[in-house]
């Protein structure tokens, strides 16, 4: 699922999913970086406020999703409001 906004932005919320789904399977933290498009400061935010709520785990150089964060993904994925952004 792929979120096109209007001015081209993606909010906290959508990078927050983005790293989340990206991380599912377990990946090294500069392959995350280029996949959710984010320079190396603004992913580290991300990924301390991420590890500290306990969405995303760290195994040396990997990081991966929990179970917690495949929730959110989950919960993101069914809101209404996200399917309605889906549909127009």
């Amino acid at each position: 699922m792929k979120l096109d906004f209007p001015s081209g932005r993606r909010g906290s919320l959508v990078i927050t999913v983005t790293i989340l789904r990206a991380a599912r399977k377990g990946m090294l933290k500069t392959h995350l970086i280029s996949s959710v498009s984010l320079s190396c400061e603004q992913f580290n935010r991300y990924l301390g406020f991420l590890k500290a709520k306990g969405f995303v785990e760290g195994y040396g150089r990997l990081y991966k999703t929990t179970e917690k964060g495949l929730e959110l993904i989950s919960e993101f994925e069914s809101s209404p409001l996200t399917r309605s952004v889906l549909t127009t």
